[in-house]
């Protein structure tokens, strides 16, 4: 996305993606069978592949985050969630409230037959709790199809269809992933800002402050123009004014 200058929202739905053999075996059904081979042990050999289902591309659905976000045994939508509202939007979500039960890798007895959206409903009843949920549970339930591993599932364990349905931000309904980065793109501006924010903060060494904010929206709308592309991005940071501010401090 750097090097080829290509528009940011490549990280929420790419035309391409990077795979070894080992990965397409990984994927299963979303893998490509073409492509599957074992090749030599402790040897891993990316290639740049074409994206043919929009279920897979872009960093959101690649197999190393929906580990990286889940339990050695299960997904943890709230995990996802909060990764997204962080990672995607710069708008992570306050930290739990320090009593509030964990839920078990595995069901408990009685609860075999839920789904984990049945099983979450209680930290939604909450007050303390509703807030950050409803921002955070439709970022994380959308992507519940995709296994502990990544790997794409239509079913839980116990037979049940899994349910990712949602709204985001309280506009965009959402009936599948592809419905999801759809969403996603429609609020395109707000990633570019979220990405900028991320990026602004790295620059300057520091968090930013609401004196910050109108760089952003400058950031944001110059990037616009060139189509929202990485260095358009990288480079209305650098001409900021916090940042030439920054630089000047340093000369002196």
């Amino acid at each position: 996305v750097l090097i080829e200058n290509l528009p940011v929202t490549e990280f929420i739905d790419s035309s391409f993606t990077y795979r070894s053999g080992h990965l397409e075996e990984s994927y299963g059904k979303l893998g490509n069978p073409a492509k599957k081979r074992r090749g030599q042990v402790g040897v891993l050999d990316f290639h740049r592949v074409a994206v043919e289902d929009r279920r897979m591309g872009g960093l959101i659905t690649n197999a190393a985050v929906m580990t990286m976000t889940s339990g050695p045994e299960r997904t943890q939508p709230i995990t996802r969630g909060a990764w997204l509202a962080g990672v995607i939007f710069n708008n992570p979500p306050e930290p739990p409230p320090a009593d509030v039960p964990t839920l078990g890798e595995k069901p408990k007895e009685g609860e075999e037959h839920l789904t984990l959206r049945e099983r979450l409903s209680m930290h939604r009843e909450r007050s303390d709790c509703r807030g950050c949920h409803e921002q955070i549970d439709p970022l994380g339930f959308a992507l519940e199809n995709f296994n502990a591993i990544g790997k794409w599932r239509e079913k839980y364990q116990n037979g049940r269809k899994v349910d990712m349905e949602g709204v985001l931000f309280r506009k965009h309904k959402f009936t599948n992933v592809v419905e999801f980065k759809d969403a996603l793109l429609l609020e395109k501006e707000r990633f570019v800002r979220g990405l900028a924010g991320h990026l602004l903060a790295f620059s300057l060494g520091r968090q930013l402050s609401p004196g910050d904010q109108i760089a952003l929206d400058e950031i944001v709308e110059k990037s616009a123009v060139k189509g929202f592309r990485m260095q358009s991005i990288l480079r209305a940071v650098v001409f900021s004014k916090p940042f030439r501010s920054l630089a000047s401090l340093e000369k002196k």
